[in-house]
């Protein structure tokens, strides 16, 4: 286990190194991406370095396996459009920081609104969460500009006020709707932008290890509160002191994360080890038992809304699809996303995960160069239409079906959002500068 994790960090090292090398060329997205999957995988790998025997170990070994495949082809992806895409020319925008930085409290303000009230209104009418989602990510998009006005004007400590803010985001997911992982993607998308856009990085290499242990620690601790915290939550009757009093307890219950204790390790195998499910999938098709779906979890209709199509077929979800193809049961209600690793696993076998993974590195990576080309000329249309769709690909915990369809509703959204000049971002002249 030891060997693999070492394994995983060279990765992160070579996509660092190669593909997030300096700001210019962006990354923000690639790296978020690759986080986010590192998330749901590396940790629950951890306690199996400390005590091998425990059950799982088998299972955890091969899906982690699989996982370093997959993060090897996305990291290869990402190269490949590095490399391929067109040099981008600098120039001098029109835009001043201070504009920028107004432009994104705008975005703040209407991500805010679009998660925490419409989205709740929404999804009263079929087909219409999907239309208004994508404008949730408008809320990251406001703090990656605030932080890139901010790093322009060389203003560390406006920088530091908007990175206050991020412990909000998952306590605000929390406390909106009683679940965590939306608001922590969102940090990580936030803290992959800040990393890309500055040019020291040593703080992040040191202050690394010691967020990863803390981060670890508040999460066993918020897993031990979960049931409760969501019993108050989902209540009709609990008032906003009710449900942040809950949540507090997160807080009050703190304890360093401990690799030795049982029930630290459970909270690690239940929701940041998705390599067990991996594993036992993968045991079990090599078993015979669970032949490959080739595509059947993305049918060609997926895009079509059910407004449009009422008898629109249903299709299972993350759950279903994880039990029928590990052979494992869950509870009634619980929450299981395919995740990618699993999801193209089950459809191709390994050149599934292989090609699919390259495709989604080079394909996030190529918005990742519009977001950066779009910040570096002032075209804040341009850092929309690539920023809200590859946001909402952000979802390595997810099933492809949910991906496909948040993608093209965001891409559409932001098309929309731009073409009717929502920001008031005016005409900009572009002046190119001599090197």
């Amino acid at each position: 286990m030891l060997a693999l994790l070492f394994i995983w960090l060279g990765l992160l090292l070579a996509l660092l190194g190669f593909c997030v090398r300096d700001w210019r060329g962006g990354g923000a997205l690639v790296l978020s991406y690759f986080l986010g999957l590192s998330l749901i995988h590396t940790p629950g790998v951890l306690p199996y370095v400390v005590a091998s025997w425990l059950p799982g170990a088998q299972e955890t070994a091969i899906g982690f396996t699989l996982t370093l495949i997959g993060l090897g082809a996305f990291a290869a992806g990402a190269l490949v459009a590095r490399l391929t895409s067109r040099r981008i020319e600098p120039v001098r925008a029109s835009l001043s920081p201070e504009r920028v930085e107004q432009f994104g409290l705008r975005a703040l303000i209407m991500g805010v609104v679009s998660y925490f009230f419409l989205i709740p209104v929404a999804a009263r009418a079929p087909s219409l969460t999907s239309l208004v989602a994508p404008f949730g990510t408008l809320l990251v998009i406001g703090l990656w500009l605030r932080l890139y006005g901010a790093a322009q004007r060389n203003e560390l400590k406006r920088a530091a006020q908007t990175l206050l803010l991020l412990p909000l985001l998952p306590m605000a997911t929390l406390s909106a709707a009683g679940f965590i992982g939306y608001g922590v993607y969102w940090v990580l998308a936030v803290l992959a932008f800040f990393y890309v856009i500055s040019r020291n990085r040593v703080a992040f290499y040191v202050a690394a290890p010691v967020a990863v242990f803390l981060g670890l620690s508040f999460f066993v601790a918020y897993m031990g509160q979960r049931t409760g915290i969501r019993d108050v939550v989902w209540s009709e009757h609990a008032s906003i002191g009710d449900r942040l009093g809950r949540i507090s307890q997160i807080f009050t219950r703190f304890a360093p994360l401990d690799l030795t204790a049982p029930q630290d390790v459970a909270a690690l195998d239940d929701r940041l080890n998705q390599n067990l499910l991996v594993g036992a999938g993968m045991e079990r098709h090599e078993s015979g038992e669970s032949p490959f779906v080739y595509g059947e979890t993305v049918p060609w209709w997926v895009l079509v809304p059910r407004a449009i199509w009422p008898d629109k077929p249903q299709i299972g979800g993350g759950g279903q699809l994880v039990a029928e193809f590990t052979g494992r049961e869950f509870a009634e209600g619980t929450s299981v996303g395919a995740g990618q690793v699993l999801e193209f696993y089950m459809n191709f076998g390994y050149p599934g995960v292989i090609v699919g993974f390259a495709a989604l590195g080079f394909a996030l990576m190529r918005l990742d160069r519009g977001i950066m080309d779009g910040l570096r000329r002032g075209d804040l249309k341009l850092v929309i239409r690539c920023a809200m769709p590859g946001l909402s690909m952000l979802q390595p915990g997810g099933n492809l079906m949910e991906i496909a369809v948040a993608t093209a509703a965001a891409a559409a959204g932001a098309y929309f959002l731009t073409s009717i000049e929502a920001f008031g971002v005016p005409k900009l002249r572009l002046q190119r500068v001599t090197p």
